[in-house]
């Protein structure tokens, strides 16, 4: 029988909890700077760039598809708030993971 050849799916499982944080971080900031931009200076709300926010979501599904269903990841395409909390819940898992492992 012949070994598998590490796919790249594979290789992110065996990311550290420190290197998932940081990835999750920096999508949580972009989440946040992307927000950012659908308030004008007199609070009045416009459309930021759905496109460029389908694809973070797209990207936090894929490096954490151990902690996030097709249905989360569905919901979080349709909601920002949603998105953002479920961003916030994977960080902290992974932060207290690392702890425990300390």
């Amino acid at each position: 029988m012949e070994k598998k050849q590490p796919t790249e799916e594979t290789q992110k499982d065996k990311r550290s909890p420190k290197e998932r944080i940081a990835t999750i971080e920096d999508i949580k900031l972009r989440g946040m700077y992307l927000h950012g931009y659908a308030f004008t200076a007199d609070a009045t709300p416009i459309v930021f760039d759905t496109a460029e926010y389908q694809q973070l979501v797209d990207q936090f599904y894929e490096e954490n598809k151990d902690l996030v269903t097709p249905v989360i990841y569905r919901a979080c395409r349709e909601n920002y708030e949603f998105f953002m909390t479920i961003v916030e819940k994977a960080l902290n898992h992974f932060i207290e993971m690392e702890a425990a492992a300390s």
